[in-house]
């Protein structure tokens, strides 16, 4: 699918979702464990079945992808990630990016629960 076409159903379609990215730090000698930040990025994203391509309305078990647009987004997303959303938690097995040329038009990402 073009990424204009996946920028459509965006606009179209899409809901308010939070990318989850978490961070490990130093290890803490005293608790016996590593320290972990997470930080949240809101976005409207278009999350479909990657069997059938359609719109659903909530997430379910299975595997389905997330598109994101990269505007105002104010990070890239990476396998590990997470996104919330629609009253449920997937985790992002990979991401792949389109371009226009040299810009970056979305991310498809591949998530499951």
């Amino acid at each position: 699918m073009r990424a204009y076409n996946l920028l459509k159903l965006v606009d179209r379609y899409g809901q308010d979702l939070t990318l989850i990215k978490s961070t490990t730090g130093g290890y803490d000698t005293a608790t016996g464990s590593a320290t972990t930040t997470t930080k949240n990025f809101i976005f409207t994203g278009y999350m479909y079945d990657v069997q059938e391509g359609v719109l659903t309305s909530d997430i379910r078990r299975g595997s389905r992808k997330c598109v994101i647009p990269p505007t105002n987004l104010g990070t890239v997303p990476d396998d590990g990630d997470q996104i919330s959303g629609s009253g449920g938690v997937v985790g992002i097995k990979s991401v792949a990016t389109m371009y226009s040329g040299a810009t970056v038009v979305c991310y498809i990402c591949e998530v499951s629960e």
